[in-house]
């Protein structure tokens, strides 16, 4: 049902939220209607340092 709801969804809101690992950092998109994964990207944060 899930793969259904997703595959017609138009993924017009989304949410993102990130994942620290350190200082390094995963960042993912979300459809707030179907919970699809729709971009992710890796990234370091300075600002974590001090």
């Amino acid at each position: 049902m899930l793969g259904i709801r997703q595959l017609f969804c138009g993924h017009e809101e989304s949410f993102a939220y990130r994942k620290y690992d350190d200082f390094d950092f995963v960042e993912y998109s979300r459809c707030k209607r179907c919970g699809k994964m729709l971009k992710s990207f890796k990234g370091y944060d300075e600002d974590m340092r001090g």
